[in-house]
């Protein structure tokens, strides 16, 4: 058995196209507990895969069709390319109802297709046509007529169509190429060299890199296509490893499917050179992967299923808001922020008030196609309504070598605001990078933020929000903008009922004293409080350390929830003074509201009494 899971050798061949023809063959124990395992193919908390088609022999390759809602998919067995119709609802019942054409029949094990939507053209590779060693066909989608583009490429496998240069890019299995052919001639030129089986294949949209699965050993290279040279293997460890697919237009991640006996989809940060099995466990033989973004959908191919499974719950590449302030959005949970310890700015369920500098993430917005983009809000669980608000903020001067002070406001009698040019490669020359909104909260509830991001081409917009991973575009805060009421009520000597009032000089009896103190916040925001005296030059004590609403605080009030202290009397056992002056005691308090960068609301209260009965001098 070859790396690829088919086989090299002609009988291995034939065994496979013998299991196919009846759609699955005969099955182990093991592989129809496998396929019973379907419904758990599925992210935690998405629904479970719906099957577009079942009994086939050998699907493998997938294109979707997003203009006229068709999947595309060929049969390595049949050697057949079919055409699922996505007939609004066709899917939402019970057997899947969506209609399912062949388009084209005589192939010779194909092993993927895509598409030139445009041109109504489709490309199929086949893997051995009988004297070649794999060829590319091109297929008209509406007759089913294909005619050979070019072969001996050596068992190419999956195809990247870059329609603007009339290219196409393939993988030879058996070769170890990474070919781009000319679609016109079918002249094709080798663009890197000695890959170990390469399978899967994807370019990024600038034709720079390209990301190869490989067999042996599995793993996941990266190739610079302009020096055809190996950058660096992003992943190795792999099961055998299949098609890719990218997780959406900005290319920071790739869907991988990954064969038996692993039957998953991982999704690959390529940033961060790190993979996460995001839809497991599959059907048997896992294949082919196309992504329906707008849609919220990603198509799978197994040996004997095409399904349509959610991207609820899945990796998504970028974020959509990145926070507020020094507060990561993904920090920022039912409303109240909580950053980690050890962080430069630490803090614990606090909400938000005063104006919220919102970050967004204008170079994706860029990626995506975007040129212009809203921010939506709504209060309550209202309606959400576009803001058009204006900010100040800086913009390097490149001729001044300054950062100039400059005013962002959205178009004229308009709600979008442009994407400044300088995104994404210069976004540094905004200071601070990637403010998206500046907006003063007012009234206490609770807000939720979305995008809309647009492109304007001609005088025509278009609306690009679907290329945002529904799960990340919202951002929901917490506003609160109510002071706490902060009282040093009353003090006493202790163990006495008489009150000192305020510019009393106490001249007998204990000089150890009760202080009654009120720091209470009626939305239960309160982040700390604290007495202190102060009296002679520079001196000062602790009466009460006070209390502080960090992790441990335990209080009976519920999530989130502290409001302090109304009218108590502290400290227990009362605080003696140490010498005869005049003091000043001194109550404070904060709530936990934030702006995003600092603690907003401060209270506090005093009284002085001259206290002259300690029998000690001040120094």
């Amino acid at each position: 058995m070859s790396p690829d899971g088919r086989g090299e050798n002609r009988e291995a061949e034939m065994g496979h196209e013998k299991r196919s023809r009846n759609g699955s063959g005969r099955r182990s124990v093991r592989t129809l507990l496998i396929l019973a395992g379907l419904a758990a193919a599925v992210p935690a908390g998405a629904a479970p895969p719906v099957e577009l088609a079942s009994g086939l022999s050998g699907a493998i390759g997938v294109a979707h069709d997003a203009i006229h809602a068709r999947l595309y998919f060929v049969e390595y067995g049949a050697g057949t390319l079919k055409r699922i119709r996505l007939i609004p609802g066709c899917d939402l019942v019970m057997p899947v109802t969506c209609p399912i054409d062949t388009v084209a029949a005589g192939f010779t094990h194909p092993e993927d297709v895509a598409l030139d939507v445009a041109g109504n053209t489709g490309y199929v590779t086949t893997r051995d046509d009988p004297g070649t060693t794999g060829a590319l066909w091109r297929v008209n989608l509406t007759t089913g007529v294909k005619s050979l583009v070019t072969f001996n490429l050596g068992a190419p496998h999956q195809i990247v169509l870059d329609v603007p240069t009339n290219s196409a890019y393939v993988v030879g299995f058996t070769s170890g190429k990474l070919w781009q052919i000319d679609l016109t001639t079918g002249v094709k030129v080798p663009r890197m060299l000695g890959l170990g089986n390469p399978v899967g294949l994807a370019v990024k949209a600038d034709r720079t890199r390209a990301f190869v699965t490989e067999q042996a050993p599995a793993r996941l290279a990266e190739i610079d296509l302009m020096t055809g040279v190996r950058v660096r293997n992003v992943v190795g460890g792999l099961t055998s490893p299949f098609f890719l697919a990218w997780t959406d237009p900005a290319q920071f991640a790739l869907y991988l499917v990954e064969r038996d006996p692993a039957n998953r989809v991982s999704w690959v940060d390529l940033t961060a050179a790190t993979k996460t099995p995001v839809i497991t466990p599959l059907p048997f033989r896992p294949s082919g992967i196309a992504v329906d973004l707008p849609g919220g959908a990603a198509f799978v191919t197994t040996d004997a299923k095409v399904l349509k499974a959610s991207l609820a719950g899945l990796p998504m590449g970028e974020p959509v808001f990145l926070g507020v302030g020094h507060v990561p959005s993904t920090s920022i949970t039912d409303g109240y922020a909580t950053t980690a310890p050890g962080y430069f700015f630490q803090v614990k369920h606090a909400p938000f008030g005063g104006t919220l500098n919102i970050f967004g993430n204008l170079s994706n917005f860029k990626a995506l196609g975007a040129t212009h983009y809203r921010v939506l809000v709504a209060k309550g669980g209202g309606m959400p309504v576009p803001l058009k608000l204006s900010w100040n903020t800086y913009k390097w001067n490149t001729v001044t070598s300054v950062y100039d002070l400059v005013s962002l406001a959205p178009l004229p009698a308009d709600d979008r605001y442009e994407i400044p040019a300088e995104y994404p490669a210069l976004a540094y020359r905004w200071y601070p990078p990637f403010l998206m909104m500046q907006w003063p909260s007012g009234d206490n509830d609770l807000y939720t933020f979305s995008v809309q991001i647009l492109s304007l081409s001609g005088g025509v917009w278009t609306d690009l929000t679907g290329l945002l991973p529904a799960g990340k575009n919202s951002l929901t805060v917490l506003v609160d903008n109510t002071p706490a009421t902060v009282n040093l009520v009353a003090i006493r000597q202790h163990g006495s009922g008489t009150t000192v009032k305020p510019c009393d000089i106490v001249s007998a009896g204990t000089h150890t004293f009760d202080f009654q103190v009120t720091a209470s916040d009626p939305n239960h925001h309160l982040l700390s409080y604290s007495l202190t005296a102060y009296w002679g030059k520079d001196k000062s004590a602790a009466v009460f350390p006070g209390e502080t609403y960090a992790p441990g605080h335990v209080d009976a009030e519920g999530p989130y929830l502290w409001s302090g202290v109304t009218g108590t009397w502290l400290p227990a056992a009362g605080w003696t003074a140490s010498c005869n002056c005049a003091h000043t005691f001194f109550l404070e308090s904060w709530k936990r509201t934030i702006d995003g960068y600092n603690y907003l609301l401060y209270g506090h209260s005093q009284q002085s009494v001259t206290i002259n009965n300690t029998g000690v001098a001040c120094p």
